[in-house]
């Protein structure tokens, strides 16, 4: 079960999102009803072996600890659910804390990530982490929203990569020079869809460290031209579809570029983990694997563009 996993339950018993299923969701169910009642928080721990997981429909066993907390009509609740609302809407990201404790009433404020170092609990968490951390008497959840994507590039590959991220969770952005191509009809499941020349991609989308940056256009000079630009940006992930000779040669154009050698490291080339795929649609699946590894383990698991530059310049 993900460290992120939430479930609502209603006063009526509707429900929305899982926490695993099976038995082991029916008993907190039930204890959400109880919690509701209440209008005190509780945390709920469930120790399964293997055996009895399996009784219970799970895919393993071990400890799942479960905080289960009401939802009611109250000022304290609705501010901080407001401005957690905001905050995601923004694109911002944010730390909310909530106290283990509410016998004098709802304790739970949100913090933006840039206030986050003042408050002595939030300070505590990772300002890029994406998973809760409990401390003796607070629970602290990140709000970080969906990452966002820029695709360039909307033929056929880089249509797929969109696609399959924005199933992923990713709020993608596909932006490429060609205004038939740049056509929001033909790809309903990007979010913006952006003509621009190459030559100046900076004003098409944000791009900052939670952005991820996929470089798949219909030819290496555009590439080229669009790495310079944003790999001398602090982003989460760029990767840059092609072969390793191609890598080599645009490491060497941003290097007659003055593009430093920092920068050019930050390139994934070619993009996607290595699972021998071949059509567009597999492709996609790759660069996508990878930007899950980025995001969830902070690491893609393999070297970045300079190593694949070594590699093509040992079979020169």
């Amino acid at each position: 079960m993900s460290a992120t996993a939430k479930l609502l339950v209603t006063a009526s018993g509707a429900r929305f999102g899982t926490v695993g299923g099976g038995c082991l969701e029916a008993e907190v169910i039930e204890k959400a009803m109880d919690v509701l009642e209440r209008r005190v928080p509780a945390l709920s721990t469930h120790s399964l072996n293997n055996e009895l997981a399996g009784d219970y429909g799970l895919t393993c066993g071990g400890t799942a600890e479960i905080f289960i907390e009401p939802v009611y009509p109250d000022e304290v609740l609705s501010a901080a659910w407001n401005e957690a609302a905001a905050l995601v809407a923004r694109a911002e990201r944010g730390v909310m804390v909530t106290a283990m404790d509410w016998t004098n009433g709802a304790v739970k404020r949100v913090l933006a990530a840039d206030g986050a170092g003042a408050d002595a609990d939030a300070s505590r968490l990772d300002p890029f982490a994406e998973e809760p951390l409990w401390t003796q008497s607070h629970l602290l959840e990140p709000i970080v929203g969906r990452p966002r994507l820029v695709v360039f590039g909307a033929g056929h590959v880089g249509a797929r990569v969109a696609e399959a991220a924005s199933f992923a969770g990713w709020h993608v952005t596909i932006v490429d020079d060609r205004a038939d191509f740049a056509d929001a009809t033909r790809l309903p499941f990007a979010h913006r869809v952006v003509t621009c020349e190459f030559h100046d991609v900076l004003s098409a989308a944000r791009f900052d460290q939670d952005t991820y940056v996929v470089i798949a256009t219909r030819g290496h000079q555009h590439d080229a031209v669009i790495a310079s630009q944003v790999a001398p940006k602090t982003l989460r992930y760029i990767g840059m579809l092609g072969s390793r000779r191609k890598a080599a040669l645009t490491a060497r154009q941003l290097k007659d570029w003055q593009v430093s050698d920092e920068s050019i490291a930050r390139i994934h080339a070619p993009v996607g983990l290595s699972i021998g795929a071949d059509t567009p649609e597999e492709i996609a699946v790759s660069v996508v694997a990878e930007m899950v590894a980025v995001r969830r383990t902070g690491s893609s698991r393999r070297g970045g563009i300079n190593e694949q530059v070594s590699a093509a310049l040992e079979t020169e």
